[in-house]
């Protein structure tokens, strides 16, 4: 059996200049206006909420924001499960008042869109697509801090304990 070592790629939190923030604004104002969202959140990869918009206090943004980018965490490792090459880029989450929808901008932030049932997703999709392209134009203006992921070797169990507990293994299915 293998060492219980694993590889994560661990990015760093998103930042942005005021230059950039401004643009930032202006595209999810611009985005508000065209869909009526009543929500839109801009996190990061870590689960850091950079902006919200909306009608959502700070803490339910926070929170939501982390939920957010652990769905897209969780997609990515979908995808190796499936030995895929693409990942996925939108989620949609749904109930019967409303859904949430998702997207990747430049693997750097992640734009969700909570939207009523009154509201169709197609025009929710058409307007975060050209808000997606907008905001990967800011962020490839300036080269950020979270542009290199650093690769951690992360060691949950120490070779000599994983040996021994193989050996166990072995010796409870031999039975």
């Amino acid at each position: 059996m293998s060492s219980s070592c694993y590889d994560f790629a661990i990015p760093d939190a998103a930042q942005f200049s005021t230059e950039q923030m401004e643009k930032v604004d202006a595209c999810l104002d611009e985005l508000v206006g065209s869909t009526g969202a009543p929500t839109i959140l801009l996190t990061d990869t870590t689960g850091q909420l950079i902006v919200s918009r909306g009608h959502i206090d700070a803490k339910k943004a926070e929170a939501l924001a982390a939920l957010i980018a652990g769905s897209h965490a969780a997609s990515v490792e979908f995808i190796k499960l499936l030995a895929k090459k693409t990942p996925f880029i939108n989620l949609l989450h749904e109930t019967e008042d409303y859904s949430i929808f998702s997207t990747s901008v430049a693997d750097v932030v992640i734009l969700s869109v909570a939207f009523g049932n009154e509201v169709k997703i197609g025009v929710v999709r058409v307007f975060v697509e050209q808000a997606r392209h907008r905001l990967s134009e800011i962020i490839h203006e300036v080269s950020m801090n979270n542009s290199e992921v650093v690769q951690v070797k992360m060691q949950l169990v120490d070779e000599e304990f994983d040996r021994l507990l193989d050996k166990e293994l072995e010796k409870i299915t031999e039975h």
